[in-house]
């Protein structure tokens, strides 16, 4: 599936990216990003702020369902490894979401 190849899984990587990227939050999410080989995304939705993973489930289908269909937007030079973190204590809807990530997108070098 050509989808999984934009999709982050590396463990050294992520931890990485979560100690040395650089941050932008626009509410409901906050963006990490650092250089890459590759454009690389990594959805992420905290447990302890949503405990229903019912929800969890539904805010990440959002993220993939926006990223994915706009797909040209986001890859953009210089190739970077992205995680997006939602981080609202109560779900948000999906203009909400579309909105924020559009915002991060834009302002994100």
């Amino acid at each position: 599936m050509l989808r999984n190849t934009y999709i982050l899984s590396n463990r050294k990587v992520i931890s990485e990216l979560f100690k040395t990227g650089s941050k932008k939050t626009v509410k409901p999410l906050t963006l990490t990003a650092m250089p890459f080989e590759k454009n690389k995304v990594l959805f992420a939705v905290s447990k302890k702020h949503i405990p229903k993973a019912v929800d969890r489930n539904k805010i990440k289908r959002q993220m993939h369902a926006i990223y994915f269909n706009n797909l040209e937007l986001f890859l953009q030079e210089p190739t970077k490894a992205i995680a997006l973190t939602h981080v609202s204590r109560s779900p948000t809807s999906f203009v909400e979401i579309k909105k924020s990530m559009t915002t991060l997108f834009s302002i994100i070098e």
